[in-house]
């Protein structure tokens, strides 16, 4: 699935959030998004949908990509409320999302693998660090 809009644009963070609640109203749990510029991408995102509630998991090798997808997530949220979703919660890392039943973000002071996860559902979208188990999802 291709993103065509520049990252970072407001335009690109528009059709990042289309195309992510359009996967989630679908059911697709994992997609690979090719962006523009190219040598941006790819982004893989992780989606989980229970009971009408949306956790959001990007994977970004670049930094200036990980940085516009932080920045989307408030808009994000906006996006799904507008199509019947909350997303309660969602994080970018370096590395691919790890799975659909990830836990949510913990308090703790740590930083493993640097993953950054934001947890929408407080009053102030405050941001916090979570850490993963270091493993790789493979599949074709």
């Amino acid at each position: 699935m291709t993103v065509s809009s520049p990252v970072g644009s407001s335009a690109w963070t528009d059709e990042l959030g289309t195309k992510v609640t359009w996967l989630a109203h679908q059911g697709i749990q994992s997609a690979s998004l090719q962006l523009s510029p190219e040598h941006l991408g790819p982004v893989q995102v992780t989606i989980s949908v229970r009971d009408g509630q949306a956790s959001v998991w990007f994977g970004a090798a670049q930094p200036d990509t990980r940085t516009a997808l932080q920045q989307s997530l408030p808009q994000l949220r906006q996006l799904f409320a507008n199509q019947g979703l909350t997303l309660a919660d969602a994080g970018v890392s370096r590395e691919s999302p790890r799975g659909q039943d990830r836990q949510r973000p913990t308090r703790a002071g740590s930083s493993v693998s640097g993953v950054s996860a934001v947890n929408l559902e407080s009053s102030a979208g405050s941001a916090s660090i979570s850490g993963g188990l270091g493993l790789v999802d493979t599949y074709a």
